[in-house]
């Protein structure tokens, strides 16, 4: 890109070099146009006189003045070269060129140069900046991933913890239930064994009282009778005092 600008720079000075050489030569053509004007209008009268002391050529000589008149006023012809001018041309075009490469050209390249490496330095800074924003990037998005991995982790291990709390809940509470239950059964079966023994003491009391009374006496039918209702009376006596 730049190089292209430095040739478009270039071909523009010697461009503009040769149009200002060419018009200091059209100007110099002009002069000398100028000064050979008088000496062909001269001429041309001197021929006119000539012509007018011969009847038989007045009308050539007629058209010969008119034509070195018409030729003085018209200049000099412009596809006309002039060796000397040309040499001169392409010596002081050689010489400008030589003045502009030490003048122009040289601080032109150096501050290409100097902007061609600034553009360079801008876009390396660039691209060092992009590189370092992706590895920002990078590097956020790996600790986002990092928070999320232990935000799941530390769900998870709550879920388990709330889990095993439930289920320790669960096993104290049929533990409790448990223990309750044999305690439970332990008093009913102590009750129960008391109320046995009890009525077993009562009952073998009973009976050796009314064997001592059989004993003691004959029984009739009547007080045979009468002794069983006594001690079924006191059987019955004695179970709700046990309870």
């Amino acid at each position: 890109m730049n190089r292209i600008m430095i040739d478009r720079c270039f071909l523009t000075l010697v461009f503009a070099l040769a149009l200002s050489l060419g018009s200091i030569g059209n100007a110099v053509r002009a002069e000398e146009s100028e000064t050979v004007k008088p000496a062909a209008a001269d001429s041309a009268e001197a021929d006119a006189e000539a012509a007018g002391a011969d009847d038989t050529h007045d009308a050539a000589a007629h058209d010969h003045a008119d034509a070195d008149a018409h030729a003085a006023k018209g200049g000099p012809d412009p596809l006309a070269t002039d060796p000397d001018l040309a040499i001169w041309t392409f010596v002081v075009f050689l010489a400008m060129l030589a003045i502009l490469s030490q003048v122009a050209w040289k601080p032109i390249m150096d501050g290409l140069q100097a902007r061609e490496d600034g553009i360079a330095g801008n876009l390396a800074a660039a691209d060092q900046k992009h590189e370092e924003a992706k590895a920002l990037l990078v590097e956020h998005q790996a600790k986002l991933a990092g928070a999320a991995d232990e935000v799941r982790a530390l769900l998870e291990e709550a879920r388990r913890d709330a889990d095993a709390t439930i289920a320790q809940a669960k096993a104290d509470a049929k533990a409790v239930a448990e223990s309750e239950r044999l305690r439970a059964v332990r008093e009913i079966e102590q009750a129960r064994d008391v109320a046995v023994r009890q009525l077993a003491e009562r009952s073998a009391g009973l009976a050796i009282d009314l064997a001592a009374k059989v004993v003691r006496q004959d029984i009739s039918a009547e007080r045979q009778a009468e002794l069983v209702r006594d001690a079924l009376g006191r059987f019955s006596e004695a179970g709700p005092s046990s309870n």
